[in-house]
């Protein structure tokens, strides 16, 4: 998407130079620098707009059987615009623990952009969010997180989580997709690790897939000094928990044996 929106606004910065007889004089040449950032703006809402307009044609209360390719698409290059612009610069290690095929990534939670990092920097095929029930009533966003695969897992009814569990698992197995989600299940306050659910990793288990823990640090608060200021993280895929590992154990065993493994991650242990 970058680099269509950079085609479509240097074009159009070319052309409004060109059309309106500007090259004629010298002095007007940097014209088309000057002009090429806000019409990148422009550009991207633009197709944001018309995206929500596409939106329109689908429905949220349609189960999706698998991620549509077009919505996952877009879902992805826009989250990855969206950092770019509020100047979010993820510095990544540890990819060579990524494992070949699906897995379930588990990532500490403290801030509302760790999900769009994650879905953002890890180099896979296709990985989908498992989120509350809330997301998905955000205008425009809802139906493209809903259209794009990402699950929502209900807390307060286990029959529903378990339907979430069965069916991210099922994904995992028939590689449709991986899935990543905050085992803490809500967001920190105080930056420390919460207790985590066992969730993930019955999914983790039922699916038979490696876990991949990830762990973020954010060098400075996101958004501090904004836009004079770039918002530094630190994603380090810290291990990746093999089945065979954890075989023997329970959902709760595995739980904080993941746990351990995320504290070492994060320098807390």
């Amino acid at each position: 998407m970058t680099i269509l929106i950079s085609i479509i606004s240097a074009l159009a910065s070319a052309g409004v130079f060109y059309l309106t007889g500007l090259y004629t004089e010298w002095y007007w040449y940097f014209l088309p620098i000057l002009m090429y950032f806000p019409l990148y703006i422009v550009t991207f809402v633009a197709l944001v707009a018309l995206a929500a307009f596409i939106g329109l044609f689908f429905s949220k209360k349609k189960p999706v059987e698998k991620p549509h390719p077009f919505f996952y698409a877009v879902t992805v290059n826009a989250i990855r615009q969206v950092l770019m612009f509020l100047r979010i610069k993820t510095h990544m290690s540890g990819l060579d623990k990524l494992p070949e095929g699906g897995f379930v990534a588990i990532y500490n939670h403290t801030s509302a952009f760790d999900p769009l990092v994650i879905l953002a920097n890890i180099p896979v095929k296709r990985i989908v969010m498992i989120s509350k029930p809330e997301n998905e009533k955000i205008p425009v966003v809802g139906k493209y997180m809903h259209m794009s695969g990402y699950l929502t897992i209900n807390r307060t009814s286990p029959i529903k989580a378990k339907k979430t569990v069965d069916k991210s698992a099922e994904w995992i197995k028939n590689g449709i997709a991986s899935v990543a989600i905050s085992p803490e299940g809500t967001r920190s306050k105080t930056g420390e690790l919460l207790p985590f659910r066992a969730a993930p990793f019955s999914t983790a288990k039922k699916a038979c897939c490696p876990i991949v823990v990830a762990a973020l640090r954010f060098g400075n608060k996101p958004m501090k000094g904004f836009p004079f200021k770039t918002t530094h993280v630190y994603l380090d895929l810290v291990e990746t928990i093999q089945p065979e590992t954890y075989d023997a154990m329970n959902s709760f065993e595995l739980s904080d044996y993941a746990r351990e493994k995320m504290l070492e991650g994060l320098g807390k242990k």
